[in-house]
C-alpha cells in the first residue's frame, strides 16, 4: 500500500498509523475498544483544502472489523466533518491493495470531492 500510495499523484503525504495512537473508539458486543486504522493519507484537491483519508486495508472477513469499519465510516467521520475544526476527512477500505489508485479516485468521486489528477 505504501509503495502505490508513493507513487501516486495528487498524495500529499501518508503515514501508517503505528505508533501514532490515532484509534477510534468503538464497541463490539457490548465491549468498548479503540480501532487503530491502517493509514492515514492527505490528497491534494482543486479547492486548496486537503482531504484527509482513513484507508483500512482489509484481508479475512472478521466480525469485529465490521464493527471498527462501520463506526469509522457511519460515526466518526462524520462527527468530525461536522465539527469543521479538522479539515475533510474520509474512510475507504480497500481489499486490494494493488488496485489501490482505482479504489481512491472512485472513492473521492462517489463522494463528490475533488478528483486526484490523471496520469498518477
Amino acid at each position: 500500500m505504501a509503495e502505490v500510495l508513493e507513487h501516486m499523484d495528487g498524495i500529499v503525504s501518508y503515514v501508517k498509523n503505528q505508533g501514532l495512537n490515532f484509534t477510534i473508539p468503538y464497541t463490539y458486543e457490548g465491549r468498548a475498544a479503540n480501532y487503530v486504522p491502517d493509514y492515514i493519507v492527505r490528497a491534494a484537491n482543486g479547492d486548496g483544502l486537503p482531504i484527509n483519508l482513513i484507508v483500512e486495508v482489509s484481508g479475512e472477513a472478521k466480525k469485529e472489523k465490521v464493527a471498527k469499519v462501520a463506526t469509522a465510516k457511519d460515526f466518526w467521520v462524520p462527527a468530525v466533518n461536522n465539527n469543521g475544526s479538522f479539515g475533510r476527512w474520509s474512510f475507504l477500505e480497500v481489499s486490494d491493495p494493488w488496485d489501490a489508485v482505482n479504489l481512491i479516485r472512485a472513492h473521492l468521486a462517489e463522494r463528490h470531492l475533488p478528483r486526484l489528477p490523471a496520469g498518477s
